[in-house]
């Protein structure tokens, strides 16, 4: 049986809405403190400019963020609305989890009352996936839309008529309007469709709920049309971001990720709860192990609560929810043999499984009202506690960026004796922070990315870098050279190294002789004047042509 504690003793309406507030305030002080990084950079010009059109045109032909158009959409509305900046291109992120958030609540609360509810959407605040609520990526989006599509297929099959589940559980179809039915199954295909033209490995959205349903039907012995009708029309989206895929193959003959393996699964877990990798050796593998035996102590007790579960709960939805938890498995397969690249961040949505168990299996101890005020304030001073420090660790880290961005004595000089002579930066990452942060407005002007894919190419073996740094040229007005064009020109050059692992130009202007006077630290990294000889420029450049 299912729990029958009041509203009023769940605190339904109120909870709710407090931990939604409390995400959202933590998020927005979050984002107010932290600065652009280069992914966010590639969104914000792409979704900066100035019409729908403009967006769609930029994905199709000249794409510096590899996504489909739908999160590129969204931020663009949203810069529209409240300006170009950040907090206008990480919102989507954030109403994507904050409907993860609302859904988790609706999910559980079906399966077992308003207090495991309220406590599963709770959960995720304290966990390292509340970064990407302000991400202005699509990650946070994806991560609402997973939930919804869930939420939505388990308010289909409780409504389906004639099926067993539904007519015997409370909120079944003989209790709502028929309308509601094709609601749910309006959300479901829309979800979806969003969720692939939103990320390429959205697809994998279509997992948990396929799997759930085909255990349904296996169950029932017969289909049921609506859902497939919803499935079906989700899936047809991949149609719509089919045109985009011809312009993203460019980037795929060096491209800077050279293969998946198994050790991204278990990376997709872990930093689903915490990042730790900057952490002492002892002290990573001591979160792991604690990590690991969490993890299987909260299967243990699912499982548990699975075997115990009432007759009128479907097997179908647990069915899903353990779809959901093995996303990173899927993921490794999507990546292993479709994209052949893959980033942990791309199956976030597995925390939908762990944050719905999570509170289902402490259902029956929330009925104590010490026990779930405990949990309940627990979790909300956590959450306070854990993205506090976050806040001013980012505050302290933003601070550090900012007065790093002073050119030195030595360049200060030289910049005053070259008036017009651009300051080039061959680090993607650091241009983009560079050009927009430098407080000095005449010098963020003369910022200057120089790129040249046969370097990368040679030096780096991808050409990632160099690949954007052309298409931003086709739709920016950022200036944007060719390496070989700064060689040509005679005299001496002023440029900022980095040591990231990204930098080529130390190898390139060594191979060619150059003449390099170090100029001291500037803007994080090393800032040079460099010369090239003359006669190396001209055979180098006479073998080109």
């Amino acid at each position: 049986m299912r729990p029958t504690t009041s509203r009023a003793a769940d605190g339904s309406h109120l909870l709710p809405a407090f931990f939604l507030l409390l995400s959202a305030t933590l998020s927005l002080l979050w984002s107010h403190v932290r600065l652009m990084w280069n992914d966010e950079f590639l969104s914000f010009y792409s979704d900066g400019v100035a019409s729908f059109r403009q967006v769609i045109l930029v994905q199709l032909r000249h794409p510096i963020s590899l996504d489909p158009p739908t999160y590129h959409l969204l931020s663009h509305l949203c810069m529209d609305v409240l300006g170009r900046n950040a907090i206008a291109l990480r919102l989507p992120a954030l109403c994507g989890f904050l409907l993860f958030q609302f859904c988790i609540f609706v999910f559980v609360r079906r399966l077992a009352g308003g207090r495991a509810a309220i406590v599963a959407m709770a959960v995720p605040i304290c966990t390292a996936s509340f970064r990407y609520s302000l991400e202005g990526r699509p990650y946070g989006l994806l991560l609402g839309l997973y939930a919804l599509s869930l939420v939505c297929w388990q308010a289909a099959i409780r409504e389906a008529p004639g099926a067993a589940e539904a007519a015997t559980q409370p909120g079944s179809s003989a209790k709502h309007p028929a309308g509601s039915r094709v609601l749910a199954l309006t959300g479901l295909a829309l979800s979806i469709a969003l969720a692939i033209t939103s990320h390429y490995f959205g697809v994998l959205i279509l997992i948990p709920v396929s799997l759930g349903e085909f255990s349904r039907s296996l169950i029932r012995r017969r289909l049921d049309g609506g859902v497939l009708a919803a499935l079906g029309l989700g899936l047809a989206s991949v149609g719509l971001i089919l045109p985009f895929r011809p312009a993203l193959m460019v980037y795929r003959k060096h491209y800077y990720i050279t293969g998946v393996n198994l050790h991204d699964i278990s990376q997709g877990y872990r930093e689903l709860f915490v990042r730790y990798t900057t952490w002492p050796m002892a002290m990573q593998r001591i979160t792991a192990a604690s990590l690991v035996i969490l993890a299987l102590a909260l299967a243990g007790a699912g499982w548990r609560r699975f075997r115990q579960r009432a007759e009128d709960e479907p097997v179908a939805v647990w069915v899903a929810l353990a779809a959901t938890a093995l996303l990173p498995f899927f993921g490794y397969l999507f990546g292993r043999f479709v994209t052949h690249t893959m980033e942990v961040r791309y199956v976030i949505a597995a925390l939908i499984a762990f944050a719905a168990v999570f509170g289902i299996v402490l259902a029956r101890r929330l009925r104590s009202d010490a026990f779930y005020y405990a949990v309940l304030g627990a979790i909300a001073a956590a959450a306070v506690a854990i993205n506090g420090h976050n806040i001013l660790r980012e505050r302290a880290n933003s601070a550090a960026l900012l007065a790093s961005l002073r050119p030195t004595p030595a360049l200060t000089a030289a910049l005053a004796a070259h008036p017009n002579a651009p300051l080039y930066e061959q680090s993607l990452g650091n241009f983009f922070v560079d050009s927009y942060y430098t407080p000095n407005v005449e010098l963020r002007r003369r910022i200057t990315l120089v790129y040249n894919p046969g370097q990368e190419v040679r030096w780096l073996r991808h050409d990632t870098y160099s690949i954007t740094g052309h298409n931003l040229q086709q739709f920016t007005r950022l200036p944007v050279v060719n390496y070989d064009e700064v060689t040509r020109q005679p005299g001496a050059h002023l440029l900022i190294q980095w040591r990231d692992g990204w930098n080529w130009t130390a190898q390139a202007m060594a191979a060619e002789g150059a003449t390099v006077t170090p100029l001291g630290a500037c803007f994080g990294g090393e800032a040079i004047s460099v010369a090239w000889p003359q006669g190396a420029k001209d055979e180098r450049h006479g073998a080109v042509r």
